[in-house]
């Protein structure tokens, strides 16, 4: 009988991320805690298969682009920076994929935070992923990559999310109809025009769909760098 792992171990070929059994191990625990502390926390809005295709193998699907930012960031450090990050996606998943890059996850929720917590030391991730307890508003790092996925619409987060980019760095969100996000995007057209965005050159933005084994529904990421 294929158990949710199972799935997901298909699930990682079919997007051809070549994990290693530590990998697997590694996801497969983190997957452990999510079911295990769910129905207590509320994590996520799923249960079984749906926690593996919504929500762990849609993060992972990134991966190939998130690296390729990295690579081209001029800022030079590998760092990724999960804002609203929850129970930890996509910057869970995304930490395991990619060992050679660090993570800072920004949860505001103290019940939240302190999953985080548990759920980096259960995956041994605690010594390359760091847990900020704080809102997004009081964060003042800067990263060459900011990602989000089931946060608020971009309009409403760009200026304090534009204040954590390097020079030149991207943020990444994860959306779903290209139509949907091409709404967000013009009212930050507009926000821009009267000096709301965070940005007086405005934004240059790029949509890329990716794919999600199993999930017939459609996923977009928008980039977004400065202008």
């Amino acid at each position: 009988m294929e158990t949710d792992y199972d799935l997901c171990r298909s699930g990682i070929a079919e997007l051809g991320l070549g994990f290693t059994e530590n990998q697997h191990g590694q996801l497969e625990k983190y997957l452990s805690e999510l079911t295990l502390w769910n129905p207590v926390y509320r994590l996520v809005n799923a249960e079984g298969r749906d926690i593996v295709i919504r929500h762990l193998l849609d993060s992972l699907a990134a991966v190939p682009i998130l690296r390729s930012l990295l690579d081209e960031s001029p800022a030079g450090s590998r760092e990724v920076c999960d804002v609203g990050s929850g129970p930890g996606l996509p910057g869970i998943p995304l930490a395991i994929a990619m060992p050679d890059v660090r993570f800072t996850l920004i949860e505001r929720m103290g019940r939240r935070a302190d999953f985080l917590a548990n759920a980096l030391a259960a995956c041994s991730l605690d010594g390359r992923v760091n847990v900020v307890q704080r809102d997004i508003n009081e964060i003042r790092g800067k990263f060459p990559v900011v990602t989000f996925r089931a946060f608020h619409p971009l309009p409403d987060i760009i200026e304090p999310v534009s204040r954590l980019l390097d020079d030149g760095g991207t943020i990444c969100a994860y959306k779903s109809r290209e139509e949907n996000v091409a709404l967000e995007l013009e009212r930050i057209t507009e926000m821009t025009k009267t000096g709301k965005s965070g940005s007086e050159s405005g934004w240059k933005s790029k949509l890329i769909s990716i794919h999600i084994p199993y999930l017939d529904a459609i996923r977009t990421l928008c980039l977004l760098s400065r202008a």
